[in-house]
């Protein structure tokens, strides 16, 4: 795992209980770990250790958020 700092709008799926997407410029990244609901829709800043493989939401890359805060 690699520490990584993104940016992006946050969306909210309802797949397989609910999954966070962080929308950047270079794709969507699957966010893992306590992302605060009243952040949905927002643009955000996000702090995180990466995982390269594919989360159970195949959406690409993903991060296990330490840190997320409206940009």
């Amino acid at each position: 795992m690699q520490r990584t700092k993104l940016a992006g709008r946050l969306e909210r799926r309802d797949l397989e209980g609910g999954v966070w997407i962080l929308h950047t410029h270079k794709g969507e990244v699957t966010l893992y770990g306590d992302v605060p609901h009243t952040l949905a829709g927002h643009h955000v800043e996000v702090e995180g250790d990466t995982d390269e493989g594919f989360g159970f939401a195949m959406t690409g890359p993903a991060v296990t958020v330490r840190t997320v805060r409206k940009a």
